[in-house]
């Protein structure tokens, strides 16, 4: 018998966070009827939030208030493991597999009852979905205070063999930030009770209409600068029309610590510090017809860590909701860029990205 295990943690009090909010706390209710179909018999929510758990409930999950303060990914999972004697354990965030069919899951959950001592993950430098036997490995690691180093962890310290979950839009996207909603939201196969949540179309749906007929487009380049992974790099290569500007930089950054230690170094950050940020987009402009930036790259390069009212602010270019100077004159610029951008995290340039591909080969698909 196999557990799936779906972690949901709110994100703050303002209007923006609350809304990302409602999104991911549907797409955990999705995921979990969906891991129930797939033939996951114990099914759980980690929540302490009253509106998460209902969802949750609705699906037949059991949910499991979070004991640790912070909260601390592997020792709630830990804990869950040993209290209710699991063996095999497939865990996700709430936010991540919005795509995933059941038969996905099914797939996933026969590989791993199928295996004696493996790790699967969507992605194993920074997982946003691990399952892995014998649930018992955890009290062979350091255990993580995210999911992210998980998969590394239990590979390196525990033995366990590691494999990934082939690269799609399904298994890559997690919805992380207002962005990542929106696109979600255009993919033909996004579930409707996902699709009929606001998800920013107001803000970004021309960006994103520009962005699409640019993939589509033979004689168009578009710029794409971040954590960018080699299989996204062949996915774009083989499936969009445009010609493509990778600038990838600092992959793992996250998982490595690199973002909060001050190691993080980006080739894009040497030129925002000589330039500032009204030339610096118009450099980028001069390198493509549209741009999907993983911003967060050039943020740890710099030292800067908005709280996540004034990032999320700054994803939708809303300039005038964010008090700190640096970031408001980045968003105001970003803003006013004379091409279509596109603002976000890791997400934003491999799920996300490879979300709005097949959504653009679809016919762009109005809400």
């Amino acid at each position: 018998m196999s557990a799936f295990i779906v972690f949901f943690g709110r994100g703050g009090s303002s209007d923006l966070e609350r809304q990302l909010d409602k999104v991911k706390i549907a797409i955990g209710g999705v995921v979990l009827a969906r891991a129930g179909q797939a033939g996951f018999s114990r099914l759980y929510g980690v929540t302490n939030d009253e509106e998460a758990a209902a969802a949750f409930r609705a699906t037949g999950a059991a949910i499991l208030p979070a004991r640790t303060e912070p909260f601390h990914f592997g020792q709630e999972l830990s804990r869950i493991v040993h209290e209710k004697k699991l063996d095999r354990v497939c865990t996700i965030g709430a936010g991540a597999g919005a795509l995933l069919t059941a038969q996905d899951l099914q797939g996933l959950r026969e590989d791993l009852e199928s295996s004696e001592a493996v790790v699967l993950s969507n992605n194993s430098y920074s997982a946003d979905l691990v399952a892995f036997t014998p649930a018992s490995a955890l009290d062979a690691i350091d255990l993580p205070a995210t999911d992210n180093p998980l998969p590394r962890r239990l590979h390196q310290e525990a033995g366990l063999s590691s494999r990934q979950m082939e690269k799609s839009a399904a298994s890559l996207l997690d919805v992380d930030t207002p962005t990542d909603a929106a696109l979600l939201a255009r993919h033909p196969r996004c579930p409707a009770e996902l699709r009929d949540l606001p998800a920013w179309q107001g803000d970004l749906g021309g960006r994103i209409d520009a962005l699409m007929r640019i993939v589509t487009t033979p004689d168009k380049e578009l710029l794409v600068a971040g954590r960018v992974g080699a299989p996204v790099w062949t996915f774009i290569e083989s499936q969009t029309a445009c010609r493509v500007r990778m600038l990838a930089e600092e992959r793992g950054m996250q998982a490595a610590g690199r973002d909060t230690s001050g190691e993080a170094r980006s080739a894009l950050g040497f030129l925002y510090e000589l330039v500032g940020p009204r030339e610096f987009f118009a450099k980028m402009g001069e390198l493509g017809d549209g741009m999907l930036f993983d911003m967060l790259v050039l943020f740890a390069h710099l030292g800067w860590r908005p709280q996540a009212e004034e990032r999320f602010a700054s994803y939708l270019f809303k300039a005038e909701r964010i008090a700190t100077k640096p970031l408001r004159e980045f968003t105001e610029a970003a803003r006013d860029a004379p091409f279509p951008l596109l603002l976000g995290g890791h997400t934003l340039v491999s799920g996300a990205f490879w979300t709005m591909v097949e959504a653009a080969w679809a016919g762009h698909p109005e809400l």
